[in-house]
């Protein structure tokens, strides 16, 4: 019986290199483009062997390329616009918000993770930055963090995000939380950082190449079906949360194995 992709994977992911972890990266971007493909295909885009392309596939858990081909044409998250009644009333759709949380844990990537806890450790400076859509998210992280001893400040408003051009430095920690990862206001921002100080960007968007993902060190995907309404957008941050626990799940773990 063939399964789920991120079912597969979940177990196999972290014994991955750093090749082939940026294989699995593309693949999770352009799940609807690989599908599709053929290994000869896939691995000329990838400039790898075919070789080289098939052991990726075992490694990952699969019989070949064929059973791992498989495994993408069932599986499905959908990073379209979705009509508000027709995704949210239809039947069982509790199970599909439920799984697109789950695959925002499984494609984590242990080095990742591992890098930004490290960091986390070195107690820096954090500026939360975010989208319209994640304002509450924003607030909610720095509420996490300074409960923790970390200085962290999310601007409430635009003029107060400006001022913070000059304040951030190199030691500090951006966290950009944007599920499309193409706020040009957000993007401009960080790109006006940069110009003269070069902090640690952490950011968390959908997987998809977005200019945003490309700015930063270290990236977590999540999944969500987008749903709009007339003047509202409603496509959930709750996937962004968890990722952003999840980091401090593991900061605070480390913290406590460190006083044993």
């Amino acid at each position: 019986m063939t399964v789920d992709f991120f079912k597969a994977t979940q177990d196999t992911i972290r014994n991955l290199n750093q090749t082939e972890q940026k294989l699995f990266d593309y693949v999770v971007k352009n799940m609807d483009e690989v599908k599709y493909m053929s290994i000869q295909k896939f691995a000329s885009q990838q400039f790898l062997s075919t070789t080289t392309i098939f052991r990726f596939t075992q490694k990952l858990g699969f019989s070949g390329y064929t059973d791992f081909i498989n495994s993408l044409l069932v599986t499905s998250h959908s990073q379209q616009d979705t009509a508000l009644p027709d995704i949210v009333l239809g039947q069982g759709y509790s199970e599909e918000y439920l799984k697109n949380a789950m695959e925002a844990v499984r494609v984590m990537s242990p080095k990742q993770v591992a890098e930004v806890v490290g960091l986390l450790n070195r107690k820096p400076n954090i500026y939360v930055l975010t989208d319209d859509n994640t304002h509450a998210i924003g607030q909610y992280c720095e509420r996490l963090f300074i409960g923790l001893g970390f200085h962290a400040y999310f601007p409430e408003a635009a003029y107060q995000t400006q001022n913070l051009v000059n304040r951030i430095g190199a030691d500090d920690m951006i966290i950009a939380l944007s599920y499309s990862g193409q706020d040009v206001v957000l993007i401009d921002f960080i790109e006006r950082v940069f110009l003269t100080e070069r902090p640690y960007l952490l950011s968390v968007t959908r997987a998809d190449n977005n200019p945003l993902e490309g700015l930063s060190d270290a990236n977590f995907y999540v999944f969500a079906d987008e749903i709009h309404v007339p003047g509202m957008n409603l496509t959930s941050s709750v996937t962004m949360l968890m990722v952003i626990e999840l980091l401090i799940y593991e900061y605070i773990a480390g913290l406590q194995s460190d006083e044993t």
